[in-house]
């Protein structure tokens, strides 16, 4: 999986000088979209949080649910299977979107349905598994011995 442009090894900068549009396209699809992930930015971390607080107060809404499933969501529940027996599909749909039910049964993240883990990219799916690959080191006195070898091969 490729993450940033070292990984090509230079192969996407010489496929943008030789004119290759479909392999310098290729090579840029592979690269994350994370813009945080890139190693020629980093992202200082932004106070949203008052500013949320700030929203919140200013137009009286209600602080965004759990996605997983509490106590309280049993009786919700129970109104939603009221209003469809009461009001038909009309009335579950109002409710539904008066009290929205759960999204999950659990709040786990190693635990997501086949489905929804299908239909992730590969890139979302190493971030919920946080294995990144690590930055190979690199030796300056590696570089010398190897320009002495070309060296004593062309000499020869």
């Amino acid at each position: 999986m490729v993450i940033n442009e070292w990984q090509l090894h230079g192969k996407l900068n010489r496929a943008l000088q030789s004119s290759q549009r479909a392999d310098f396209a290729m090579y840029l699809a592979w690269l994350t979209p994370a813009v945080d992930e890139s190693a020629e930015f980093c992202t200082p971390e932004a106070s949203i949080e008052h500013e949320e607080q700030n929203l919140r107060l200013r137009f009286a809404v209600q602080p965004a649910r759990p996605f997983a499933q509490t106590e309280s969501d049993i009786e919700l529940m129970q109104q939603h299977s009221v209003a469809l027996q009461d009001g038909g599909l009309a009335q579950l749909k109002l409710t539904t979107y008066l009290k929205p039910p759960p999204l999950s049964q659990y709040d786990d993240k190693s635990r997501l349905a086949d489905e929804l883990w299908q239909s992730l990219s590969l890139h979302s799916r190493r971030r919920m598994q946080q294995s990144i690959p690590a930055k190979p080191d690199v030796n300056p006195a590696g570089l010398y011995e190897v320009l002495q070898q070309l060296h004593g091969m062309n000499a020869a």
